[in-house]
Formats: C-alpha cells, structure tokens, sequence
C-alpha cells in the first residue's frame, strides 16, 4: 500500500460527531485496520481475494472504493448513517434499540460460498408488516462465528419506534419454535431490546459491521445470592476470527456491500441523507 495516501479526514461536522462517540475509531486507527486487511488478503491466493486487495491497496480519499470491506469508507459512511438517525430520532425516549438474532438461519463454513442474507431481510422485512410496525426501522446486519456450534450466526442490531404491541407481536415471531431449539441446553434469546441512554454510541454502534468468532464459557465459581448457590452463568468473549475466516467475510462483506448490509424500513437513503417514507 503507498504510504503516501492521505488519511481520509472527514468534514469537521463528522468528526466532532466521532469525538463525541467514547471509542470510535481515529482516522490512523481505520488506516492501521486497512493496512491490516490488505495483508490479510494477501495470503491468499483465491482470485476473489487477489481482487479485494487489490481494490482496497488502491482505495484513496479523492476516489473511494466504498467497499463494505474497507474500513477507511465505512468510517465515512458509519459517522453519516449515524448523523441522520440522530437527527430523525431527536426524542431518543420513544425509540428502543432492538437485537434479532435468527439461530434458524445459521450455517457451517462450508455453506458460506452459497449463503446469501437476501431471504432473510425480505423475511424480516415482511414480518415487520406483518407485526404493524408503522414507524421507521433501521440498522445493521451482521454475522458472528460460533466456535461451541460451529455455526455462522446472522443477526441485526436495530433501532425502532417503541411501538409496543408490535414489538410483543414480533418478539412472539422471533420465539418461534425452530428459532428456539438450535443450540441443545443452551437457552436462546432471540430478541432483546432496551432504551435509548446514549445516543450518539447505541445509534453508531448499529452500523459498525464487524464480524466476530465468539467463545463461550462459565463462570469458575457458582454465585451466593441469599445463601443459596446459583448456578455458574454461561458467557460469550468475541475475538477477531481465524486468519482464513477473516479474510473470508471480508469478500463476503464486498460482495453483499454496504446498502445490503444496512437494513431500511419505512426509510430510504438519498445522497448522504435519509428520507423517512
């Protein structure tokens, strides 16, 4: 990669808004993270491999790749996505953040060159009618690799109306009987939402997109509560993936892109901007 490629400075507006986000990435933070990439398609020989590094060696702030894969023009788009919903959701306590997490619809490593999220966001998006969500429903798409199933997990990190009804009728849909019986002796939750306190982290972190290989584990020692013993609770740690998975969903990632992997309802996008429908 030419080192004198400038860093991709943003407008002053998106970068007091990333300065106000506790740990978003810094310009030399995304391009430590490219540079990372670059290297890591670059182990591979596979032509699809060849083809992202290629784009993302030669990504330059005067004429972007706007690869979902790059993490330079994810920053851009992340801190504009994030701009827009705040400023649609100015009374953040009628808004929930919403986590739908679809255990029916993951799939083993050896299924990913096949896989394509398009069934799963056209189900999603007819369930939200369905459910009669009549208000804007927006966020991100995401996969994470679990080592206990061996399983590529899809899942959305969203942000809604708080529309109760619908959300009691579509968390009815998300327990549905095959969602919950994936993972033998593990309970699933399916769906989980909470209040809008922090704004400007909950809404950037809906459109983050990075894919994780999550661990499990168990507490060492069981927990007292009223001199009763609780059983050890079971707990996730998320890593970066293997070096091979890594460079896997990077591909994936450009080949579905940044639009498919921002989920929209009752919403569109125009330029840098979001128009409610």
């Amino acid at each position: 990669m030419n080192k004198r490629i400038p860093l991709a400075g943003l407008s002053p507006e998106l970068e007091m808004l990333a300065l106000s986000i506790p740990g978003f990435e810094t310009p030399e933070q995304v391009r430590k993270e490219r540079v990372f990439r670059i290297a890591s398609l670059s182990t591979y020989t596979g032509a699809c491999y060849k083809a992202l590094c290629e784009k993302l060696t030669e990504c330059h702030p005067k004429y972007p790749c706007n690869s979902a894969a790059c993490p330079e023009c994810h920053r851009r788009y992340r801190l504009q996505m994030t701009r827009e919903v705040l400023r649609l959701c100015n009374k953040t306590h009628r808004w929930r953040s919403v986590t739908l997490i679809f255990y029916q619809d993951a799939f083993t490593d050896a299924e990913t060159p096949i896989w394509s999220p398009d069934a799963l966001i056209a189900r999603l998006r007819r369930w939200l009618k369905e459910c009669g969500f009549k208000y804007m429903v927006i966020g991100g798409f995401e996969m994470d690799y679990h080592i206990d199933t061996g399983l590529w997990l899809p899942h959305f990190h969203l942000i809604t109306f708080n529309e109760e009804e619908a959300l009691n009728k579509l968390r009815n849909r998300m327990k549905n009987k095959p969602n919950m019986s994936v993972r033998k002796s593990v309970i699933s939750r399916p769906m989980f939402d909470t209040g809008i306190d922090n704004p400007e982290k909950q809404i950037s972190y809906l459109f983050k997109a990075i894919w994780w290989r999550v661990e499990s584990y168990k507490e060492n020692k069981p927990i007292l509560i009223n001199n009763k013993s609780i059983k050890p609770k079971r707990r996730t740690k998320k890593f970066r993936l293997c070096p091979k998975q890594h460079a896997h969903s990077l591909v994936m990632m450009d080949k579905q892109g940044i639009q498919t992997l921002t989920f929209m309802y009752k919403v569109r996008k125009y330029g840098d901007h979001l128009i409610l429908k």
